[in-house]
């Protein structure tokens, strides 16, 4: 069973639209599905956001979206900041954002522990090395 009724999701698909909305070849926020599986998946991995996503949610029902986004934005700036990072954070976990704004995700680079970096070798550190540790008191300096 869902934390989620299917009322708050239409509530979030408006404004989570109206924060991503589409946009040159760009899906909207809700045509990803930002309201419904993933949104569970963003609470799974955020339950910390979940208070003030509600609140935010709630806020704004049945209002005007941008009047409502502005007025949340005013007075509760933790709940407008759970309210985007949640839906920023689920748009582009989706495959289709994703490949819409090009960003293939993280991607795992090779490390060698062992291995000599080419910035020590090619000279890009000597001027550092010939110049010596600088070394500044901070102590008496005021702000």
């Amino acid at each position: 069973m869902s934390k989620f009724s299917d009322e708050f999701r239409a509530g979030y698909a408006l404004l989570a639209d109206y924060l991503i909305p589409a946009y040159n070849g760009k899906p909207a926020a809700s045509a990803v599905g930002v309201h419904l599986a993933m949104l569970d998946e963003v609470m799974r991995i955020r339950p910390d956001l979940e208070a003030g996503f509600r609140r935010a949610v709630e806020a704004c029902s049945g209002k005007a979206v941008s009047d409502a986004l502005n007025a949340l934005a005013r007075s509760d700036a933790a709940a407008f900041g759970a309210l985007t990072t949640v839906t920023t954070g689920g748009y582009m976990m989706t495959d289709e954002a994703r490949a819409a704004v090009g960003y293939p995700g993280q991607d795992a680079a090779p490390f060698d522990a062992h291995a000599v970096p080419e910035y020590v070798t090619n000279g890009m550190l000597d001027r550092v090395i010939q110049r010596g540790p600088i070394f500044r008191d901070t102590k008496g300096l005021k702000t």
